[in-house]
């Protein structure tokens, strides 16, 4: 990671009260410190808070924060005149959610691979320690482990018009929706693009473990039992608890794996109809439909790569009758 800009201005708001903000004077020197605090703030965004995905509400004039990032990433404005203006923004935003509170709000432009703008809020935390004259002493630090607020943007897939480019911390809900709403995200990931990433990490994830093909498909299966009952009872996919089908002894690992940008896979989303694919293979023409269970795969069922042929053996015998007719009449018309 290269952190290449950061402000940090203050927001400071009670509960039921109006806001005072205090603007930064000018922007910061980075330093290895601010390198490491940004290295540890994307730890623990990706790994503890389980971000959940979308885009840019397309009504600008209603909410400017993409505007305004789109200013300083085409030279218009300065780093700092552009986080300016939307503390004075998210001000707005914020002073009309009575129960809304304030902390210290960060700006930072930085590359991990790709380009990135966070806008992050933080509070102090209390802490405790021994003193010298062995007694007790109390001071403040930064609480990084609780980001309750905050949103990275992946200014490269926005430039490239990607399907999904913010990212949010869940926080608690009412938190979300006002960061939300001052970010200006709209139009969450589709049932379908999550159902494909979920697949996608699956097998990146199971492949990577160098699990056994038995034991990819067991995974697999229970994972996708699982996703057709809640999708049946019309209810959303909890990662988390895939993550525990996924390893009981490490059910957080998969989680986490399949929360970062490569994959975007929230904490809880519809699923959809593509998961059968985690249990079936299927293919459908205008000529005809194949769909077979995962497990059959190398067994009663081969497929010969460099002859692109499918072998399935042991057929029904119901099967087996009707293609006995078709080829009888097939025989009596020659």
């Amino acid at each position: 990671m290269n952190v290449k800009k950061m402000v940090i201005h203050t927001l400071e708001k009670q509960v039921g009260y109006k806001s005072k903000l205090i603007q930064a004077p000018k922007e910061l020197l980075i330093t290895p410190l601010h390198q490491e605090f940004m290295d540890n703030v994307r730890g623990v965004y990706y790994k503890k808070s389980n971000p959940i995905y979308g885009i840019f509400n397309p009504a600008k004039d209603e909410f400017p924060y993409q505007s305004l990032l789109q200013e300083y990433l085409d030279g218009s404005i300065e780093f700092l005149d552009f986080t300016t203006k939307a503390i004075r923004h998210f001000q707005y935003v914020i002073d009309s959610i009575t129960q809304a509170s304030g902390g210290y709000v960060l700006f930072c432009h930085f590359d991990s691979t790709e380009e990135f703008v966070a806008t992050i809020m933080l509070n102090d935390k209390l802490s405790y320690m021994i003193t010298d004259q062995m007694d007790l002493n109390q001071n403040s630090s930064l609480d990084i482990e609780k980001l309750d607020v905050a949103n990275f943007t992946n200014c490269d897939k926005w430039a490239n018009a990607d399907d999904i480019y913010l990212s949010f911390t869940r926080g608690k809900k009412d938190v979300s929706q006002y960061f939300m709403r001052f970010i200006g995200c709209t139009n969450y990931t589709s049932a379908k693009e999550t159902s494909e990433n979920l697949k996608k990490a699956l097998n990146d994830y199971l492949d990577a473990q160098g699990y056994s093909k038995d034991k990819k498909d067991k995974i697999k299966s229970s994972v996708f039992a699982y996703c057709e009952n809640r999708m049946k009872a019309k209810q959303d996919l909890n990662l988390g608890f895939i993550s525990s089908l996924v390893d009981h002894d490490e059910p957080h690992l998969f989680q986490e794996y399949a929360s970062t940008e490569k994959y975007q896979i929230s904490a809880n989303f519809k699923g959809h109809k593509t998961l059968r694919n985690l249990k079936y293979y299927g293919f459908k023409s205008e000529e005809f439909s194949i769909e077979f269970d995962s497990r059959l795969l190398g067994g009663q069922i081969k497929y010969d790569e460099k002859k692109n042929q499918l072998l399935v053996k042991d057929i029904p015998k119901e099967l087996g009758i009707q293609l006995s007719r078709t080829v009888a009449v097939e025989d009596d018309e020659a």
